[in-house]
């Protein structure tokens, strides 16, 4: 037997309901959602990684330049600041601290502290006057 035109069976139908189509379309968005949402937070990880490493990179730069410069001159750079750029965020700064530990004698010694504070950095090293 033949099915008509005008039968409602599944026989007679070609293609998908309107309510197939719409829970397909409900799932679709949901996984693209997800995807969005990871990718964007990858590419925020990455620039604030980014970022950490050029703040960390200048503050070394900056140790070296303390270490390198004669007793007198680094302790006039207690309370100085300096600038890191070249971040995806701005740029942000930094500041040097330059402690007497209080050693007596011909071996003053000197903590030198760099920090960039935005990102968690803080780099210490101990030199003395010999």
């Amino acid at each position: 037997m033949k099915l008509a035109a005008t039968d409602k069976g599944r026989a007679g139908r070609k293609g998908f309901s309107l309510l197939e189509v719409m829970v397909a379309a409900a799932i679709a968005g949901i996984l693209c959602a997800g995807v969005v949402t990871v990718m964007y937070r990858t590419e925020h990880t990455g620039r604030y990684l980014y970022d950490c490493t050029v703040a960390t990179r200048a503050a070394h730069q900056t140790m070296e330049i303390l270490l390198a410069d004669d007793m007198d001159s680094m302790i006039l750079q207690n309370g100085n600041t300096f600038t890191v750029s070249n971040l995806t965020c701005g740029s942000t700064g930094g500041t040097i601290t330059i402690t007497d530990l209080g050693w007596m004698g011909s071996d003053q010694a000197y903590q030198l502290r760099v920090r960039v504070d935005r990102f968690g950095v803080d780099l210490s090293s101990v030199r003395t006057r010999t």
